[in-house]
């Protein structure tokens, strides 16, 4: 097995952890979504998600990654959240 054979064997493992992650997410931003419209809350709480982002881009920071890059990456999580807890 040559060495770019054993990574990217690494990367599908960590990609499938990443889903596996991902799908966990969803799961409890449905239950996020049951409490919020027992207690009539709106959906969107731009406080919570800008207290959020700044968060994960100190994070972003800390693990030397692109703060736009991962920024665009939870935008995108964050409005799938929203969607599946409008269900």
């Amino acid at each position: 097995m040559t060495r770019m054979t054993k990574y990217r064997k690494q990367i599908d493992k960590i990609n499938n952890k990443i889903l596996k992650l991902l799908s966990k997410r969803m799961k409890v931003s449905e239950k996020i979504g049951e409490c919020k419209k027992v207690r009539n809350a709106p959906i969107r709480d731009e406080k919570r998600e800008k207290e959020l982002l700044n968060m994960i881009s100190k994070q972003a920071k800390k693990h030397k990654l692109d703060e736009k890059f991962i920024e665009d990456v939870f935008q995108i999580i964050l409005s799938e959240s929203r969607r599946k807890q409008e269900k």
